[in-house]
């Protein structure tokens, strides 16, 4: 789905912001200084309608008039594909003499912006080495006339890196046979209607830049509060669920890689990896027999059971216990649950547990992770899921 960015009447404080056009074209200045003051772009519509307007002195000839500069957001590193293009909505008004014959065209010029640089490529043409701009539909009226503008599709492939911006110049082309012309003109932009058609009135204009594909911008990726995890987690060993925890669960990925150099070359020349482990640890705080069963590693014929009396044997059996593990908690987004499921895994190392009168006795368990060997490569360890449904405690 296209990505619109609203001209809004607001202006920029970023560091470096264009002041002066990047376009080839020659500006006639008929605007006035203001249309120098970069303005913003935004993912978020104005509240009010902006009118920009200026006195037609020269007529006589065709002109180009620059009439506002807007800039987007930061952006994150991205592509912006061949064959995606932009689109222009924008509200324009032309008061002309009874009689008088002339052309009032909506024209743009796009380019990717970058802070210390300027001008990287423009957006508005099928050459992105071009830096002219593109000329939109005719129009004359008293009305505020919504005027929608399909840019040339991307011949190219265009990288964008961090913090680039995306740099839109509005401008006019005026071309009137009377040399006596000075009538008013205008453009618009911040108010909150985008959805009329081309060549429909309009009365409050959300004018606005779209790109045809994903734009993805940096403030969409670092301000979503929904995507950090707060919140215990479940853990079941072998479709049993432990109980309460104390602490939550760790999982830990340990690659190890090997770094190769050689005597000629000064820097590293390849990385391999050449070992990985996986663990998981939890302190199990329900005092069963069969949590300590669990963190001490044996087996489930340890566990006796005579009547009423329970009974956990240890020491003398050499078996190692293999477990699948299952830990479900909240996943990033709204009413979302992520289920980490562990193939193979062993209890490992000393665990101890103390009595005490000012303290609940815990079960500390760590697991090392075994590869699955009925698991593809890239599967063997443990899978991760998240999907729609409301995370609860078992």
């Amino acid at each position: 789905m296209a990505s619109r960015l609203y001209l809004r009447n607001e202006v920029m404080t970023q560091p470096g912001t264009p002041m002066g056009t990047a376009t080839l074209d020659a500006d006639a200045g008929h605007v006035g200084s203001q249309r120098l003051f970069c303005l913003s772009m935004s993912h978020v519509k104005g509240g009010g309608q902006t009118r920009r307007s200026w006195s037609w002195g020269v007529g006589g000839a065709a002109h180009y008039d620059l009439v506002a500069l807007f800039l987007s957001p930061a952006l994150v590193a991205q592509t912006l594909e061949a064959g995606q293009h932009l689109t222009l909505a924008a509200a324009l008004q032309g008061v002309a003499a009874p009689g008088q014959p002339g052309e009032f065209h909506l024209r743009a010029f796009a380019y990717l912006w970058r802070p210390g640089v300027g001008w990287v490529a423009t957006l508005s043409a099928a050459d992105a080495a071009s830096q002219h701009g593109v000329n939109g539909g005719a129009d004359i009226g008293s009305d505020e006339i919504w005027r929608v503008m399909d840019f040339p599709a991307l011949a190219e492939d265009i990288g964008v890196r961090e913090s680039d911006r995306i740099a839109l110049e509005l401008w006019c082309w005026f071309n009137y046979d009377d040399a006596n012309e000075s009538d008013t003109y205008a453009e618009f932009w911040g108010g909150t209607d985008d959805a009329k058609g081309d060549g429909e009135v309009v009365a409050d204009a959300a004018s606005y830049l779209a790109y045809s594909g994903d734009l993805i911008l940096a403030q969409e990726v670092l301000m979503n509060s929904a995507n950090i995890l707060v919140g215990a987690r479940d853990l079941q060993v072998d479709g049993a669920n432990v109980g309460a925890l104390d602490g939550g669960v760790t999982v830990s990925y340990e690659p190890t890689h090997i770094e190769h150099t050689a005597d000629q070359r000064m820097g590293i020349q390849r990385v391999d990896k050449i070992a990985e482990r996986m663990t998981i640890s939890a302190s199990l705080k329900e005092a069963t027999l069969e949590n300590l069963r669990i963190a001490w590693g044996q087996p489930t014929s340890a566990i006796g059971q005579d009547g009423a009396k329970t009974t956990l044997h240890v020491g003398g059996n050499g078996a190692v216990t293999e477990h699948v593990l299952v830990m479900t908690g909240k996943a990033p987004g709204t009413n979302r649950t992520r289920t980490i499921t562990c193939h193979k895994a062993v209890a490992i190392e000393a665990s101890a547990h103390s009595y005490t009168k000012d303290g609940a006795t815990v079960y500390p368990v760590r697991f090392v992770l075994v590869e699955d060997g009925t698991k593809d490569e890239g599967f063997k360890y443990i899978s991760i899921e998240d999907d729609d449904g409301q995370f609860r405690f078992a």
